[in-house]
């Protein structure tokens, strides 16, 4: 029998880099949320050793097949937890792009620590799992946990958080990555704060938010300015070139901010060149993914007009999924 879920890619709305911990690590507060862009996840039983299969979009990064490749070694962490072998043929059908910040690996990982938990009756707790998942990495301890949550220590000491809305954003992909370590080593030499306190301060903002503001009393998106429809389109069918405005959506947005946005922005200083043409065409505010290379854009303009805008970029429209597994 041939099991699939979703792997959710994931954004950090805020990313605070506060410090250093034991073993190299930093400590960060942040605030993790899914996007409706996803990943698949596949599985079945195998005869006897299990193994990896890459489709659907794998351009960029090369990804590994093979045992580094994280969602084996999540498999491995389950068999560990259980005491036996589990030998499965492991698909994933990618869309989310490789080394952009959006934690595709991750969501595979903690999709597979999810999902095969749930096929093959292993009984280990929503907790445990996110154990098992926080070894792995942050992001993957996040994806177990999904929709939106606030991540302290390593970013994987989770709190959920409730009354995000579903935000529209458009994802803009240049043609450069950002290794990760190259970036924490940027911020170690110059510490960044872009924003302290923006955490809390989009915690707050959440807590005192009128659901008014984002949506009307039948509970749909309201209709931007112009009377287009919250996904408008154009007469082709395209999306509409025209960026969405919500109400209500400024005060959420002023909390967004990353400190390792500067530091990307020395590794690769296209990003700053990117990030300044995409607000001087009105597009922002833009917030860079993680540890980069992937920006996003809150005003979600179209595809079109990013790509038109950025030649040798590939831009992607999304919504925030703040929904959590269940």
């Amino acid at each position: 029998m041939r099991h699939r879920l979703r792997a959710p890619a994931k954004i950090n709305l805020t990313l605070e880099v506060l410090g250093d911990l034991p073993g190299g690590y930093h400590e960060l507060d942040s605030v993790f949320c899914s996007l409706q862009l996803a990943d698949e996840v596949i599985w079945a039983d195998a005869e006897s050793t299990s193994s990896v299969r890459l489709s659907g979009d794998v351009a960029g990064l090369e990804i590994s097949s093979g045992e580094d490749n994280l969602v084996l070694r999540a498999l491995r962490s389950l068999e560990a937890e259980v005491g036996r072998a589990l030998p499965l043929e492991i698909e994933l059908v990618k869309a989310i792009p490789a080394g952009g910040g959006l934690g595709g690996g991750s969501a595979d990982a903690a999709a597979l620590l999810f999902g095969v938990n749930r096929s093959h009756a292993l009984g280990i707790s929503p907790q445990r799992l996110q154990q098992l998942g926080g070894a792995l990495g942050a992001d993957v301890a996040f994806g177990v946990l999904g929709g939106a949550a606030r991540g302290r220590g390593r970013g994987d000491e989770l709190e959920p958080v409730s009354g995000l809305p579903a935000l529209e954003l458009t994802l803009v992909l240049p043609p450069v990555f950002c290794p990760t370590g190259p970036v924490y080593r940027a911020w170690d030499a110059d510490r960044f704060r872009v924003q302290p306190g923006c955490t809390q301060a989009l915690l707050d903002a959440l807590r005192s938010l009128d659901p008014a503001s984002f949506f009307g009393s039948d509970g749909e998106n309201p209709a931007p300015s112009d009377g287009a429809s919250p996904a408008a389109s154009d007469s082709s069918g395209g999306a509409s070139s025209q960026p969405r405005q919500l109400p209500g959506l400024t005060g959420l947005l002023a909390c967004f901010a990353n400190d390792l946005e500067p530091a990307a922005e020395r590794v690769q200083p296209l990003l700053a060149e990117l990030r300044q043409r995409l607000e001087q065409a009105g597009f922002g505010p833009v917030l860079m993914c993680g540890s980069g290379s992937t920006l996003s854009c809150w005003n979600a303009p179209s595809p079109e007009a990013v790509e038109a805008l950025l030649p040798g970029c590939r831009a992607v429209r999304t919504c925030l999924d703040p929904v959590p597994r269940s």
